[in-house]
């Protein structure tokens, strides 16, 4: 049993500016842009991709027409996003370089097949499918008994992890480590934005941070090799690890955005707690 809920979020508000602002963003400008994120003067890049500082300064400022091939030469030196290589391209006229579609679309049936053989595989330890906004795209039924008893209005499309994990309707009060695992989800977070620059994202931590202020947050222990989320569900503390799995070599923009996190119990008795597998029983009695 999982939980579908992939179409709802695959178009963001991020990728709708970005479809609409084509027409006006130049591509020397926007490799420029993405150059100073990224702290290289035309001198680092031309040391790192032996184009010549002259050509780099006259494709940032428009006086040369750079080819395709160069483009995606760039924007691969420069980490680009696969979403922000395909608007360089379109904005210097030329097609874009990887495929944009819907998880629902039959071209990524062979994905959602891969997707579900992980989540079922998985059970009974908790796994989400998120995207790079901490969109939830599908779950497993061990993940969403985790979110019981939240409030509704957390729950509605497109559920946010984040939101979700953080808000003081959700699972915050029962995490029991919350100082430590609000530090560690809002670093990641913030490492993620330095990747993508993604202005959601950044309204999105803006937001989490108000729910945890930053004195309330903590790293974590000394010695500590890896951080545990700590809850408390229905009277039982339970213990988790997480993992993040990614697709490797993708060529598409939201398979290259999309991962899935799963949580292994850490300790015997949250083991046993997953083996017995409660939602089967909640799901009998609703």
């Amino acid at each position: 049993m999982t939980c579908r809920v992939m179409g709802a979020v695959t178009c963001c508000p991020y990728a709708r500016r970005m479809a609409t602002s084509r027409s006006r963003v130049h591509a020397g400008p926007l490799l420029r842009e993405w150059r100073v994120r990224r702290h290289l003067s035309q001198l680092d890049l031309s040391v790192r991709t032996g184009v010549s500082t002259r050509h780099l300064s006259c494709v940032e400022t428009g006086r040369a027409k750079p080819s395709r091939e160069l483009l995606v030469f760039l924007a691969d030196e420069l980490e680009m996003p696969q979403r922000v290589t395909n608007e360089l391209l379109l904005a210097a006229g030329f097609a874009p370089a990887y495929s944009q579609h819907t998880l629902d679309d039959e071209a990524m049936r062979d994905v959602r097949e891969v997707v579900q053989l992980v989540l079922q595989g998985n059970d009974p330890n908790p796994t989400t499918v998120i995207d790079t906004r901490w969109n939830l795209l599908d779950a497993n039924a061990a993940a969403l008994w985790l979110a019981t008893g939240v409030a509704d209005h957390l729950l509605q499309p497109p559920i946010n992890i984040a939101r979700l994990s953080l808000h003081p309707d959700g699972l915050a009060p029962r995490i029991q480590n919350l100082p430590q695992f609000a530090g560690q989800l809002l670093r990641h977070m913030r490492h993620t934005l330095a990747v993508t620059h993604d202005p959601d994202l950044a309204a999105l931590i803006e937001e989490c941070e108000t729910y945890v202020p930053d004195a309330e947050r903590a790293v974590s222990p000394a010695g500590e090799v890896v951080l545990p989320m700590q809850t408390v569900l229905h009277g039982r503390r339970l213990t988790f690890l997480s993992t993040i799995t990614t697709f490797g070599a993708a060529r598409d923009v939201t398979l290259s955005e999309l991962s899935i996190e799963t949580l292994y119990p850490a300790d015997a008795t949250t083991r046993a707690v997953l083996a017995a597998r409660p939602w089967l029983d909640a799901a009998a009695s609703a």
